[in-house]
């Protein structure tokens, strides 16, 4: 086919040679050039012609046998036909309830403290510490409780505060898949069966990405977990040493009868 389309250019060089040349020539010398034309008119017609004629046809085969066979028009209408289907029935709504405001609280700073919790912004986890303090009140210093009890409360906060900044992360991760998946369902729609591939392997990169969010949500969770058995233990543990405490006063009362 390349050797075909070489031969083509040269001949197509020599009839524009052959042109200037006849502009060249004195008028009686027009005839004998003219039988040169013809020459080269045989020749397209004849075996360049047909040529081209085997060229186009098995190009034309090629591109039913991909249109009907490999990648068969029907079906990916079909399919395209589909994907637009899907989101103009459910992209509306699901982007309605995904928007959804639940803010609940009352007073100020619980509100300012709410926003942080609802904002899908990692960028406002800083702001968190001093609005939680305002909510949920400051660690007691020394000489007002027990240093058990301050040493609970203080883990208490920073296992709540951690649990806080690992959801609005995750809010946030969330979002930016929503955003993948929408622009994956929007390629799918128009893309050609040749990037088909490339589509569905950004969808599972996606997928990965979902899946390690997830893990991350399922530590934070055993975190919590193991923090509330650790509080319940403490508890536990004070019991039992003022019971001993109790037990030490009562012998002590005793023995000094």
């Amino acid at each position: 086919m390349n050797r075909s389309l070489k031969f083509l250019q040269r001949v197509g060089l020599l009839v524009g040679s052959g042109v200037v040349v006849l502009c060249l020539l004195p008028a009686t010398a027009h005839a004998g050039v003219f039988d040169i034309f013809g020459v080269i008119d045989n020749l397209l017609q004849g075996q360049i012609g047909g040529t081209l004629t085997l060229i186009n046809g098995i190009q034309n085969s090629v591109r039913n046998l991909e249109e009907q066979v490999l990648y068969p028009v029907a079906l990916v209408n079909q399919a395209h036909n589909y994907v637009n289907t899907v989101k103009a029935s459910y992209r509306s709504w699901m982007g309605q309830v995904f928007d959804l405001r639940i803010n609940s609280a009352q007073m100020p700073q619980n509100q300012s403290l709410e926003n942080i919790l609802l904002s899908n912004a990692s960028g406002s986890i800083p702001n968190l510490a001093p609005l939680y303090s305002n909510s949920y009140g400051e660690l007691p210093d020394a000489m007002t409780s027990p240093l058990a009890t301050r040493q609970m409360m203080d883990i208490d906060d920073a296992n709540a505060k951690d649990a806080v900044a690992q959801s609005v992360a995750s809010d946030q991760a969330t979002a930016n898949l929503i955003s993948i998946a929408h622009m994956l369902e929007d390629e799918s729609a128009v893309t050609a069966p040749g990037t088909a591939d490339m589509v569905a392997a950004s969808g599972r990169a996606a997928e990965l990405q979902s899946l390690a969010t997830q893990h991350r949500l399922l530590a934070s969770m055993l975190r919590e977990e193991a923090g509330a058995l650790a509080h319940r233990n403490a508890i536990r543990k004070q019991s039992v040493q003022q019971t001993q405490r109790f037990n030490r006063g009562v012998q002590g009362l005793m023995t000094s009868r």
